[in-house]
């Protein structure tokens, strides 16, 4: 399923204004052609929660729809709300009271803006004599990339462990009088495994590193786990060590996107996120994050959802998701020889030594299911949400009948795993 080049041709806007009712007649019909994100189709970028929760959002998102929250600092109610949301952040984070939270348009920002941190504060506590380098796993979110690119420094990946978790030993033997960051992952993307994030951030005491967690999937899913009895590796500001973290709140915070987070354990590491611009003639210009203007609507939106649902919602709706997991995986794996990875999150991965797994995506995608994957191995990539067994008998009816048109030749179409 590859998106059609739709670059419109000649002019686009017209030279008289229509009615609204048929220009919201055409919007809709433009909807209408996207494949549905909603619960039935177990995508990577729903996280919707409920259809309660998804009402809650867009009522809340009406009530600050022409706020912005870049002047939230002046207006009593907007602060009080974005102030409540960044409290809250801390305490599912484990901030310490010195520990600091910003909202941000998503994780990319969140990313970005910890590792301009970094560089910041490397230029006073850790000098490099060449391009600063920050250190990742394989399996680091490819936004890392990104922020080196534009802060000018330099991203070194090392190779994963068998498990596909951080290899802390290879790391370790990156380290050069360059490095000023390591990064783990809590979970990663590709594989939804929590790196050894108390070794990380041992190995970054060690040697005066900033260590950040890119708890971007997993920030506001991991605690509710853990209250649950799984058992996983240290993945907060618990972990000694730990400088800073990004967790998304429009994943499971279920907050509408774009709303994510970049927290500091300190307000000292604190200032070294800010860029305060006065010397133009408007006096100063001081930022929450790299963005200026941004809305205030998703943050009212993450501001109404923590309120309905609390800790007790979190953790219901986290026991859902991990039954929805094990019903997948168990559907899954009696279908050819399907296996799925083994991993800490709500999402599930599964590939086929037997099958062509390109075309199983294919036709997966031909049956309307979003086609993200992994390349590496070349895997199918769900993410758990509490869904009706309906919809789960309804996937894995799907996914059993494309196995079997695989197997015989009689579906041949295909299409790449992706994650953009």
């Amino acid at each position: 399923m590859m998106r059609k080049d739709r670059t419109p041709e000649g002019r686009v806007l017209p030279p008289r204004g229509e009615d609204w009712p048929l220009v919201r007649d055409r919007l809709q019909a433009l909807r209408d052609l996207d494949v549905s994100p909603g619960l039935g189709r177990l995508n990577i970028y729903c996280h919707q929660g409920s259809e309660q929760l998804a009402t809650v959002r867009d009522e809340a998102a009406r009530v600050f729809a022409h706020s912005n929250a870049f002047l939230a600092k002046y207006l009593d109610g907007s602060d009080q709300v974005e102030s409540e949301v960044r409290r809250m952040v801390l305490e599912v984070l484990h901030g310490g009271p010195d520990a600091q939270a910003f909202i941000t348009t998503g994780g990319t920002e969140s990313i970005f803006c910890a590792i301009h941190a970094a560089r910041e504060w490397s230029r006073v506590e850790r000098p490099t004599p060449g391009v600063p380098e920050v250190i990742l796993p394989y399996s680091g979110h490819a936004a890392f990339d990104k922020a080196c690119h534009y802060l000018g420094m330099r991203i070194v990946r090392v190779p994963v462990r068998p498990d596909y978790r951080a290899d802390v030993d290879a790391m370790a033997a990156a380290i050069t009088p360059n490095t000023i960051a390591i990064v783990g992952s809590a979970p990663c993307w590709p594989y939804g495994t929590i790196d050894p994030i108390p070794d990380i951030a041992q190995l970054a005491l060690e040697h005066n590193l900033w260590m950040h967690i890119d708890a971007c999937v997993g920030g506001f899913i991991n605690p509710w786990l853990e209250r649950l009895g799984y058992e996983l590796p240290g993945f907060d500001f618990r972990v000694p060590g730990v400088r800073s973290m990004s967790a998304d709140l429009h994943k499971h915070g279920y907050a509408a996107k774009p709303c994510s987070t970049v927290a500091f354990s300190s307000i000292d590491l604190e200032r070294y996120h800010f860029v305060p611009v006065d010397n133009w003639p408007d006096g100063e210009y001081k930022t929450t994050g790299f963005v200026g203007s941004r809305p205030m609507s998703s943050v009212a939106t993450a501001w109404a959802v923590m309120q309905v649902l609390g800790e007790a919602g979190y953790v219901d709706l986290t026991r859902r998701c991990m039954e929805t997991k094990a019903a997948l995986v168990k559907g899954i794996e009696s279908i050819a020889d399907f296996r799925c990875l083994e991993n800490d999150s709500t999402m599930v991965y599964f590939r086929s030594e037997r099958l062509d797994m390109m075309t199983v995506i294919g036709g997966m995608a031909d049956r309307g299911y979003f086609p993200f994957g992994v390349f590496n191995p070349v895997m199918l990539q769900l993410v758990a949400e509490p869904v009706s067994p309906e919809v789960i008998d309804s996937y894995l009816d799907d996914l059993r009948q494309v196995a079997a048109g695989v197997a015989d030749g009689t579906i041949t179409s295909t299409s790449i795993a992706r994650y953009s």
